[in-house]
């Protein structure tokens, strides 16, 4: 995948060259700096501490012309540790690509890329979940390529039709290889001024080096009532469907070959330019062999609930969630979780270009398939505890400093699991666009 993605950027830098009207580029070198210890580097079970300091280069490149978008960014970090010299050298690495094309604003087509490289595992997910911990390290690569096609065919009404695949390979010996491939396809239709309806569909597969593969199926349909110019509800169904494709492996089919039938309801209102609420709350049931998958032949609560303020010069907001999902990351294969998350999140800003960002969150995983088919993943009850204080401050148009702590705690019933860390960063960013 990632002679695809040099083939592809290769092919887009030579349409650049062509001859095209109004055609702008803005190409931005960086450059970032980032001093900071930690007492856990890399979240291992056997926590180090140490100072380090980490250099990074990159380049942002973006490209406008009359139905054309392209945003093109490379980008490079070394590290260099005070005593763990054992670490040294390459860290981390990124190079990908967003294309837009409009040809009329009915049709809208995407194509994107991203290569990563790094040792350091996330402790979130791209859609912004806290990810397991495996007692695993070393280098990780990951390639996401994604097309994305939307029609609107009046203007009310749209199809979007979309696939991903994401590749995901572990240097170390017991980090699973992963290929992942998704296609959906969502419609939205305005029934009646006051009524709106979106329906969708989705089938997943993904090949596992160790574990059997898995494939996945999902259909959902949304009814949403518009309240006035402020206040919606809506209710939705959804079904899905889990099935092992190992089938000499009968203890593997009993675990993760499962049912999901959910409900949800809600509403949300925009009380006035500085508030605004949601709330909505469902059931999920599980249909499955309750004697190798704990979840099954049970209900479980869906939640979704969230409060915005915006003062002045600050804003706050509180969530809460409950959802019955399927967690597997980075080649990890956990199965069924049953998790709940609530948190808040404050931004204030002292100046116009002085910020400061402050993060808590709570997180509770149950996670539900059978231990014997679970072993060498996560097990039970996992209770994670996260705070970032973030502040920035623009020392100049091109210059940006930026003072970080964070701290996460992980407390799980396997005690091979948990996980914790102090880590605090002091960064300077700069950089500098040039018209090309």
């Amino acid at each position: 995948m990632l002679h695809l993605t040099l083939c592809l950027l290769a092919s887009l830098a030579l349409a650049l060259c062509l001859p095209a009207p109004a055609r702008a580029a803005i190409i931005t070198p960086y450059v970032t700096l980032t001093g900071g210890w930690s007492d856990n580097v890399r979240l291992t079970r056997v926590p180090r501490s140490d100072f380090f300091l980490k250099a990074g280069l990159g380049i942002n490149g973006q490209w406008k012309w009359p139905g054309h978008e392209l945003l093109v960014r490379a980008g490079a970090q070394y590290a260099k540790y005070l005593d763990l010299t054992d670490l040294d050298g390459f860290d981390s690495a990124n190079l990908g690509f967003n294309y837009q094309y409009t040809p009329s604003p009915r049709w809208q087509f995407m194509v994107s890329d991203t290569y990563t490289s790094t040792f350091d595992k996330p402790e979130l997910s791209d859609t912004g979940e806290l990810v397991t911990v495996r007692d695993t390290t070393g280098r990780v690569d990951r390639n996401t390529f994604s097309l994305k096609a939307k029609h609107k065919y009046s203007s009310t009404g749209s199809v979007e039709v979309m696939y991903t695949n994401t590749f995901t390979r572990g240097e170390n010996e017991d980090q699973e290889d992963t290929d992942f491939n998704q296609a959906a396809i969502n419609w939205n239709h305005h029934l009646t001024y006051q009524w709106e309806l979106g329906m969708g569909v989705s089938g997943t597969r993904t090949n596992y080096q160790i574990s059997p593969d898995e494939e996945r199926g999902r259909a959902y349909a949304r009814l949403t009532r518009l309240m006035g110019p402020s206040m919606r509800t809506y209710g939705q169904l959804s079904y899905a469907i889990n099935r092992a494709t190992d089938e000499d492996d009968q203890l593997t089919d009993d675990s993760r070959n499962y049912e999901t039938l959910s409900f949800e309801a809600g509403i949300s209102q925009d009380v006035s330019r500085r508030l605004s609420w949601s709330f909505g709350a469902g059931w999920s049931m599980v249909n499955g062999n309750d004697q190798y998958n704990n979840a099954a032949d049970k209900g479980f609560p869906l939640l979704n609930a969230s409060v915005t303020y915006r003062g002045p010069r600050w804003n706050l907001t509180g969530y809460a969630t409950a959802d019955l999902g399927q967690f597997d990351y980075l080649g990890d294969n956990s199965g069924l979780a049953v998790s709940h998350r609530a948190g808040v999140t404050y931004g204030y800003r002292f100046t116009k270009f002085q910020n400061l960002n402050l993060t808590a969150e709570y997180v509770r995983n149950d996670y539900q398939e059978s231990p014997i088919e679970n072993l060498n993943s996560q097990q039970g009850i996992v209770n994670s505890y996260r705070f970032l204080a973030r502040y920035t401050w623009q020392v100049h148009r091109h210059w940006r400093l930026s003072l970080e702590y964070s701290y996460l705690n992980r407390d799980a019933e396997v005690d091979d699991d948990d996980r914790q860390q102090n880590q605090v960063l002091l960064i300077l960013y700069t950089d500098y666009p040039f018209r090309w």
